[in-house]
């Protein structure tokens, strides 16, 4: 089975090299650059056919990781030909580099469009209120938390973002639908010790403590919720196991993870929190909405993976959880296994990280290239063809080389 979902994130980023490449070929039409092929695929052709009018190739290889759109005299110097790339404008030039980014941010919006009008986004559904949080007098269990402040919880805007720079006892103002009518209350975070609390109290009667002195056994019913965490929570903090459960006269055992279900345990560490449980309630968004709010996502996956890249110099992402192609398609391979809706959340993922990655100014990508356009249109006069050339080469080498120590540091470490 896993075969196939490896097949599908070869497939992925195979459909998303072509929307790449496929931008550079359309913007290289529209402006009169010369095309001499468009490939999918690297290595050796198992499909190739030429237009005869135009003399374009079309090609499909056997590798499938990769892709191009060979335009005429683009890596060459002494080209003549007026349709050459080097010898078009340095704007033309550019519009053509850019435009396999933005295709790839255009796939990315109209993918997460697709997300959120399929899977949505999710909202927080209040299931328990700590009897001790200052909340327990204005959350009830069943409130769903639809705004903070009058701003909305949305898929690119989450409630740990919304409250994460509120102090302790500053008031917020929630708004919640609560059986079919929108309430606002007052709430605030606080500061709490650590302990457990049982949400299902109608369900302690049914928890027995056996009680062993000497020869003599007993069962002691347990009757509150105080009586329950002391008898279940060790001096270490963790649950005690085997408890006992009465059907008729006798009494059955069972884990402490069975009882920890039953009886709706929840374990609070110390720290500052609203003091609240609560579930994820699906909600989605219309057609033209979720055309809009995918513009924000797309925004916002990209600010988290440039903050994952700027954490490689901070020392706030680690080396280990970077990787190359391997690791990417076995992470996609792996995550597409959680349902469509993980799937789909990939595809903005992923295509936002390959424009982002292309526009970087690393020799061999478009963004090295862009520069060196920029470079030829500032000074009006373009860095030596050879020596661009080979510092294209000389980067391929070193991003081929980092990729595979990515992978291999990735599994190893």
């Amino acid at each position: 089975m896993i075969v196939l979902y490896i097949l599908l994130a070869i497939v992925v980023f195979l459909v998303l090299i072509t929307v790449h490449e496929l931008g550079h070929y359309t913007a290289g039409k529209l402006l009169k650059f010369k095309i001499n092929e468009f490939s999918i695929g690297f290595g050796k052709a198992i499909f190739s056919k030429t237009n005869k009018k135009t003399g374009e190739k079309f090609s499909i290889r056997i590798f499938p990781l990769g892709g191009y759109c060979a335009f005429e005299g683009e890596d060459e110097a002494g080209n003549t030909s007026p349709e050459a790339f080097n010898n078009q404008k340095p704007w033309k030039r550019l519009i053509v580099l850019f435009a396999g980014v933005f295709f790839n941010f255009l796939f990315g919006i109209v993918s997460a469009a697709i997300f959120l009008m399929v899977s949505g986004y999710s909202v927080p559904k209040v299931t328990y209120v700590l009897p001790d949080s200052p909340n327990a007098l204005v959350l009830r269990v069943g409130d769903q938390i639809e705004k903070v402040d009058g701003k909305s919880i949305e898929a690119y805007r989450d409630l740990s973002e919304l409250i994460k720079d509120k102090k302790v006892g500053e008031q917020m103002t929630f708004t919640v639908l609560r059986n079919g009518k929108r309430v606002e209350v007052w709430t605030q975070k606080y500061a709490h010790g650590a302990g457990w609390y049982v949400r299902n109290t109608d369900k302690i009667s049914q928890v027995y403590l056996k009680v062993t002195e000497g020869e003599s056994v007993s069962y002691k019913q347990l009757s509150t919720e105080q009586e329950v965490v002391d008898a279940i929570v060790g001096a270490d903090g963790n649950l005690k196991d085997l408890f006992y459960s009465k059907e008729g006269l006798a009494y059955f055992a069972y884990s402490a993870d069975e009882v920890g279900k039953l009886l709706g345990l929840v374990q609070s560490t110390e720290g500052t929190n609203l003091g609240i449980v609560f579930e994820y309630a699906p909600r989605k968004y219309g057609f033209f909405e979720s055309i809009g709010k995918a513009f924000p996502l797309c925004f916002k996956i990209c600010w988290l993976i440039l903050s994952a890249l700027g954490g490689l110099f901070t020392g706030a992402t680690k080396l280990k959880d970077m990787g190359g192609t391997v690791t990417a398609i076995s992470q996609v391979a792996e995550f597409s296994q959680m349902g469509i809706d993980v799937f789909l959340y990939l595809l903005p993922v992923l295509s936002m990280n390959l424009a982002l990655f292309n526009f970087l100014p690393i020799p061999a990508l478009d963004g090295a290239r862009f520069v060196f356009v920029l470079i030829e249109w500032i000074f009006r006069k373009p860095v030596p063809r050879k020596i661009e050339g080979w510092i294209h080469t000389i980067g391929l080498f070193v991003l081929l080389a980092l990729v595979v120590f990515l992978d291999l540091y990735h599994f190893i470490a």
